[in-house]
């Protein structure tokens, strides 16, 4: 969905990785029960520490943005990971920032809706229902 590469020297095309598959392929190796050592964990884990952000899906956009959230938030609380510490060293609180951004994109009728239509995220049903799942699991206090 995110496109590939053509390697120059091999000609083999490598599919780009983005943010929403990252965070579920992390997901599936912490269901599979492989180590935070795991080759395979290293590298998802390197890569979403290089990538993160919650302004967009990384490699996407807004394409799947609210979907993204959720997986972010889904491999994160299965991984135990309270603070995540970012490739520069930097650590942030994901979690009050998830929460922040959802409650500062909710529509004033109580919804939430992508004006990406990708995925179906057009559909004001779809989306703050992934909203709300999302916010379920930060286990998130307003103060």
């Amino acid at each position: 969905m995110a496109g590939g590469v053509t390697n120059s020297l091999t000609g083999k095309v490598a599919l780009r990785s983005y943010g929403s598959m990252s965070y579920g392929g992390l997901l599936s190796y912490i269901y599979a029960k492989l180590s935070k050592e795991d080759p395979r964990v290293v590298a998802v884990t390197d890569w979403l520490r290089s990538n993160y952000t919650i302004e967009e899906n990384p490699g996407m956009e807004q394409q799947g943005y609210f979907y993204y959230l959720h997986l972010l938030t889904k491999a994160l609380t299965a991984s135990d990971e309270d603070r995540l510490k970012l490739a520069n060293g930097a650590e942030v609180l994901w979690r009050d920032q998830v929460a922040a951004r959802l409650l500062k994109l909710q529509k004033s009728n109580g919804s939430w809706v992508n004006p990406e239509p990708r995925w179906w995220e057009a559909d004001p049903v779809l989306v703050t229902s992934y909203a709300v799942m999302t916010l379920e699991m930060l286990e998130w206090r307003m103060p």
